[in-house]
């Protein structure tokens, strides 16, 4: 069986993942500006459906920042218990 490539699509998540997670663990950024960059992020993403992998490294790597989203919500949509 032969593997497929990638649709530029999924090479571009996983792209963008990749550089979400080495910016988060390597420290490439200071927080704050991270954060504002991750924002605008999650905003672009939720917007161009991306994929459920492609959010939650995002609000991953929101929280790690402490930065969790206002809206009180996860990935999934559902409310987090309080």
């Amino acid at each position: 069986m032969i593997a497929s490539e990638p649709s530029p699509d999924d090479r571009f998540e996983m792209l963008l993942r990749w550089l979400i997670t080495d910016s988060v663990i390597g420290g490439t950024d200071d927080g704050q500006h991270l954060i504002a960059r991750l924002r605008r992020f999650d905003l672009r993403a939720r917007s161009e459906q991306l994929s459920s992998q492609t959010l939650q490294v995002i609000a991953s790597a929101r929280r790690l920042l402490g930065d969790e989203p206002a809206s009180g919500r996860t990935v999934s949509g559902r409310r987090r218990a309080q």
